[in-house]
This record gives C-alpha cells, sequence and structure tokens, in this order.
C-alpha cells in the first residue's frame, strides 16, 4: 500500500508543480476543472444512485469553478450562487418524497459549492502577486501535514482524534502533521517568499495546515454519512481522488484570503 502512495505522488507531483509554476491562466485553471470534475464525479456517486440526478450537479461544479476562477470577483460570486440554485432546482420535479427532494438538493448544493466554489479560488490565487508560491506554499502546507500525521500517527499515535468520523487518525499524528506543516512552509517561505513577515508564515501555515486536516476530516464524515470506505479508487494507494484532495479543498478558500492579506501586513 505505501509503495503505491509513492508512486502515486511521483507521477502527480511534477505535473501539479510545472502546472503551477509554468500555466498561470488557463492552464491552471483547466487543471483545476478537471480535479473539480473528477471529486464531483465521485462525490454524487456516493450520494445520488440515480445518474440522472448526479450529471446536472456535476456540471454545476464545473461550471462554477470556472466561473470562480476567470470572472472577476462580483460575477464571480454571482455565477457560483447561479450554479447553486441550478444544481438545487433540479429537484423541483424530480420524484420521491418532499424530504428525500430536498435531502437531495442540498446534498446537490453542498457538492458544488464544496469541491466547485472552494478550488476556483486555487486559480485565483495564482493570479495574485507571486501567486505561483503562494499555491505552492498551500500545497506544501497541506501535503507535509497529511504526511506527517499520517506517519506519526502509525508511529506514536494512541489517543484517537475523532473517533467517530475517522477512528484511524490520532491527536498525536495531528499535532505532528500540524508541526510539520510550519516547519516546511516556513522554509519554503524563507527561500521563495523572503518578503513576507516571519510573524505572518508561521500564523499562516498553522492555519492552511489546520485547514488541511479540517477538510480530511470533513470528507471522512462524507464517507461515513454515505457508507462508504473511499470516494473512488482512482488513484492507487489512495483511494479516490476527493480522498486525496480534501485538504486542498478545504484550505483553498483560507490560502486565497492569507494572500491577500500578506500584502497589508508588509508582504509582498
Amino acid at each position: 500500500m505505501l509503495w503505491k502512495r509513492v508512486a502515486t505522488a511521483a507521477v502527480l507531483l511534477p505535473l501539479l508543480i510545472g502546472t503551477v509554476l509554468y500555466g498561470r491562466g488557463w492552464p491552471f485553471s483547466l487543471l483545476a476543472l478537471a480535479v473539480a470534475l473528477l471529486c464531483a464525479v465521485e462525490y454524487f456517486r456516493m450520494f445520488l444512485p440515480s445518474p440522472a440526478d448526479r450529471w446536472p450537479g456535476i456540471a454545476a461544479t464545473g461550471l462554477a469553478c470556472v466561473s470562480g476562477a476567470l470572472l472577476p470577483f462580483p460575477a464571480a460570486v454571482s455565477a457560483i450562487l447561479l450554479c447553486v440554485a441550478l444544481a438545487a432546482f433540479r429537484f423541483l420535479s424530480a420524484e420521491g418524497t418532499p424530504e428525500e427532494r430536498v435531502r437531495s438538493a442540498a446534498l446537490s448544493v453542498l457538492g458544488v459549492v464544496y469541491v466547485g466554489g472552494f478550488l476556483s479560488t486555487w486559480p485565483r490565487t495564482l493570479l495574485l502577486p507571486v501567486g505561483e508560491h503562494w499555491v505552492l506554499l498551500g500545497i506544501v502546507a497541506v501535503a507535509a501535514g497529511d504526511t506527517f500525521a499520517y506517519f506519526v500517527g502509525r508511529a506514536i499515535g494512541k489517543r484517537p482524534l475523532s473517533p467517530r468520523m475517522s477512528p484511524n487518525k490520532t491527536v498525536e499524528g495531528a499535532i505532528g502533521g500540524l508541526m510539520a506543516s510550519v516547519l516546511c512552509s516556513a522554509a519554503y517561505a524563507a527561500v521563495f517568499l523572503p518578503g513576507i513577515r516571519t510573524w505572518f508564515i508561521l500564523g499562516a501555515a498553522a492555519i492552511l495546515g489546520s485547514a488541511g486536516q479540517a477538510g480530511d476530516l470533513f470528507e471522512s464524515m462524507l464517507k461515513r454519512a454515505a457508507g462508504v470506505k473511499d470516494s473512488g479508487n482512482l488513484l492507487p494507494g489512495h483511494g479516490g481522488l476527493l480522498d486525496r484532495a480534501d485538504g486542498i479543498i478545504a484550505a483553498g478558500p483560507v490560502l486565497h484570503l492569507l494572500a491577500i492579506l500578506s500584502r497589508q501586513a508588509g508582504g509582498t
């Protein structure tokens, strides 16, 4: 299992880093769209048994991601809200009781906002000054936290972090992951974001690491609600793409806000 995780990461990381560094604009937005659509397929498959009920939500998720990434801010918000409405109103004439239709509409709205809306913030961050390094900082914070939480939890983890949502995660693993997020992000920022104040980077890394872990727990809750172990089987050793991208999804809006605030705090 471990070698599959390493092999998958070895293939995907160079593609991701190359697109971030050299794909400002459409290339990175297309990557975000592809991730959003694949994650949406896994998300809606977990909760909506009928393909006819899934595809409107998947399409709305993709539209939310593209419009949120490329349109000016006020228009982007309006476009995402329109996508949310389209996903929800699909169930006005659907079969089932009113309770079932409301549940399906609510799950569709959650999917559009959680996957499409949150992921759209990553291309927006890339377009900011030194945005490529803010994007990579966010990836470093989430990936380091996830990796070290896994290994520290396996090595010394004893106290369950959230047994009802994810019984394998431990308090010790979460602390180790958060420390790794801060240290690795600080090291990255020292080289590639030297104009940002140290106190701001340390705080931002802690917030991003916490957001990544919260996203991991939230996706675990979704899988428990759906009664599945993994969101899919697209990535060997990792499960589905949503299993791998959960922390990245959750950290997106936080990263965008921190990148904007860094300039007000005296950064680049």
